[in-house]
């Protein structure tokens, strides 16, 4: 490879994590592992469905019928008019009528199965929203106002999925009860910390006990009287094929490719973007020469009339002022699906110049931070990160590189 710049090496390296998560090759490459696998029904939910059930297609010769859920604008036009395929698009991140008709069709599509038949699941980040059964008692409003105050509240995953799934027929579990018994294997491609089948996409094959207590009256207040769960006997195989280690161990790999220093740092990056990028910024100040990894999911509480931006480019523009006048820093933040917060970018690229710019160009950064509008600050000094969806989600990678 010819000499890249800073801002070029830091694109390919997110482009090399992304492949190594891509959710075509991941089924290809389990299917290959697994040859005794003789699926005949298919079903496929999530931002990767669309690559992982073109990877089963490619590999189970038996697949004659698949139900694939995904997100809006995602549907490839080869799997809309596949004749073993029903396909749907479905709203990400806030479920709408669409999801509620995804939920339906894929109870009858558990319905219509023979009782003999095998049923391969595939499972990707995004499933929470884009399928859903609500508990009676729940409406659709009701459900979007959940949701929205979830995202908003800077609740970690796992409690967001933990009050998602007492408000769900079919997560936590609750799906086990339309299979009737049949044989049952889920392949997943986790967007969780810990990569636990319960927690991604709000567990649909995964019994859950709530570990992740949360006390919140207003959820609650909205929340019906439960019935007790159901008894089932189900036995579900599961396997964890992509990840966001995966995805960092193949960003390492190339910078030692590249014939670069790499560091691998294995500390989960959560909580508040704006003080995650000062603290990686600190980190990276006195750090060695070379290419530096870190992965996580950060929260941005929003205020009331939030502006443009994700938690991918709050954390690059508050790292971008704790390295300002630092010459030998770029430093990519980007969501590994192609898309963050309510922007079409993954995130941003800075650099030890993006902040002197920011002010140079008028604008206050703190308070932009604060108005959850870094994306306004990052579009006008040129550092937004537009790579388009990547139909994969392992969550976020923070990728720095320090030349000397």
């Amino acid at each position: 490879m010819t000499e890249l710049t800073a801002r070029e090496l830091l694109v390919h390296l997110y482009q090399t994590a992304v492949d190594a998560v891509d959710g075509r090759r991941l089924v290809q490459q389990w299917c290959r592992e697994h040859p005794t696998a003789a699926f005949t029904h298919c079903v496929a939910i999530g931002k990767a469905a669309a690559p992982m059930l073109q990877g089963a297609l490619d590999s189970l010769p038996k697949l004659n019928n698949a139900l694939l859920i995904t997100t809006q604008g995602m549907l490839p036009r080869e799997l809309k008019r596949h004749k073993k395929v029903k396909a749907m698009e479905s709203s990400h991140p806030v479920p709408d009528q669409s999801s509620l008709d995804a939920g339906q069709a894929l109870l009858a599509f558990l319905r219509a199965i023979p009782a003999e038949s095998s049923l391969l699941v595939l499972i990707s980040g995004g499933t929470s929203s884009l399928v859903e059964v609500p508990v009676d008692g729940v409406s659709l409003s009701q459900l979007q106002q959940i949701n929205r105050y979830l995202l908003a509240s800077g609740k970690d995953i796992h409690v967001m999925n933990a009050w998602r799934r007492k408000y769900s027929k079919i997560k936590g579990g609750g799906l086990l009860h339309y299979q009737h018994s049949r044989q049952c294997t889920q392949l997943i491609i986790s967007d969780v910390q810990g990569n636990d089948p319960a927690v991604i996409g709000s567990g649909l094959l995964v019994s859950s006990s709530d570990t992740k207590r949360d006390s919140d009256d207003w959820l609650q207040s909205l929340l019906p009287q439960q019935a007790p769960p159901l008894e089932h006997d189900i036995e579900v195989e599961t396997h964890i094929v992509g990840s966001l280690e995966k995805a960092m161990q193949a960003v390492v790999d190339e910078a030692g490719f590249q014939v670069l220093d790499h560091y691998l740092h294995d500390v989960f990056v959560s909580g508040d973007a704006v003080e995650q990028g000062r603290t990686i910024a600190e980190h990276l100040l006195d750090a060695a020469a070379g290419i530096h990894v870190w992965g996580g999911e950060t929260t941005v509480r929003l205020p009331q009339k939030p502006g443009l931006g994700g938690r991918n480019q709050s954390l690059a523009l508050s790292l971008a002022t704790a390295i300002d006048g630092v010459d030998d820093l770029s430093v990519l933040a980007a969501g590994t699906d192609g898309i963050d917060g309510n922007t079409p970018c993954a995130g941003a690229i800075v650099s030890g110049n993006s902040a002197a710019t920011a002010r140079h160009m008028g604008f206050d950064i703190d308070a932009e931070l604060v108005k959850a509008n870094a994306g306004t600050v990052l579009m006008a000094i040129g550092d937004l990160f537009k790579p388009g969806p990547t139909n994969t989600n392992v969550m976020d990678l923070i990728i720095a590189y320090k030349r000397r």
